[in-house]
């Protein structure tokens, strides 16, 4: 044998060996919704499309994502769940305090998904007051917290001063 092709065999058995890692097949459970998770899914989607209302269709919304957000790979559809839960109803405090527990360990995609519902609530006063105070406090904590940006921190403190006190 040539003194250069031991490194090469090593090499090229090296490789194969990560290619067959990395295509192997899963084990049964692994990466695979399990069948309890799969039909709790589907029975809280089925009581999305029977939701008589904006509050009901909502919360069983919020019960769809919560199962999507304890998925490993689900947060970006638990936050589109979320996001048609606080459509849904947009007076509602409970979706974001919902979304906000179930997003606690995913600070940007929670930072993105308060945003987005500051915009779509509408003016801050009247009914949507209680839900603009709670994402604005969300996300005066996430500035504060994990994301540590104290300009924008004091700027949400401000805006929570400035809304009329809640009764």
């Amino acid at each position: 044998m040539v003194d250069w092709s031991l490194p090469l065999i090593v090499a090229i058995g090296a490789f194969l060996t990560w290619l067959l890692w990395r295509v192997r097949p899963a084990p049964p459970g692994w990466g695979r919704p399990s069948r309890v998770r799969r039909e709790a899914l589907e029975e809280a989607r089925a009581r999305v499309l029977a939701a008589p209302d904006g509050a009901t269709r909502a919360l069983a919304l919020c019960d769809a994502a919560d199962l999507m957000a304890r998925r490993l790979v689900g947060v970006p559809n638990a936050t589109g769940l979320y996001l048609r839960a606080m459509r849904s109803d947009p007076q509602s405090s409970e979706v974001v305090q919902r979304a906000a527990v179930a997003l606690a360990s995913r600070p940007r995609a929670l930072e993105a998904l308060l945003w987005r519902h500051l915009a779509v609530i509408g003016p801050w006063n009247g009914p949507a007051r209680a839900p603009a105070r709670a994402s604005l406090d969300l996300l005066r904590g996430l500035y504060d917290g994990p994301l540590r940006n104290a300009v924008r921190a004091r700027a949400l403190a401000n805006a929570l001063g400035s809304l009329d006190p809640l009764p």
